[in-house]
């Protein structure tokens, strides 16, 4: 059979602790090492002190930040009757210009909201690191 990766969506699931020095080793070997385009965090995008995430990914990405994507989350999450979202941090970003690191909270129900409300404009953003052409379905 044809075992090729190419044309096909490759998943890594990596869970590491807050602690910042372990995300950035783990988005540094699912970027450098896999070649992930994309890489999506959930969890950590709060106000506590143990909420390292979105400082992390801004310091990991050099200010290559999406400041829309966190904008759009914090909206859908507010829309859909979460008014603790403004106390999100969920942001996105450019990893050394090859990788979109989309960092989301936690929850299952924000995962979905907030993924829901980039996901359009996600195949273009991976396009735009030199990441495959995806479509999303439905």
């Amino acid at each position: 059979g044809d075992t090729s990766t190419e044309n096909k969506l490759v998943i890594h699931t990596v869970i590491v602790p807050d602690e910042s020095e372990k995300l950035k080793e783990a988005v540094e070997k699912l970027s450098e090492e896999l070649e992930c385009c994309m890489i999506v965090t959930t969890g950590g995008t709060g106000i506590s002190s143990r909420d390292i995430t979105p400082q992390t990914t801004e310091s990991l990405c050099e200010g290559a930040i999406i400041p829309g994507f966190g904008e759009r989350m914090r909206l859908a999450s507010w829309d859909s009757g979460v008014k603790t979202s403004l106390l999100s941090r969920a942001t996105a970003g450019v990893f050394r210009g090859k990788c979109v690191i989309v960092n989301v909270p936690g929850s299952p129900g924000a995962i979905d909201c907030c993924l829901s409300a980039v996901l359009p404009c996600l195949p273009h953003a991976v396009r735009q690191v030199g990441g495959p052409g995806l479509r999303i379905a439905g």
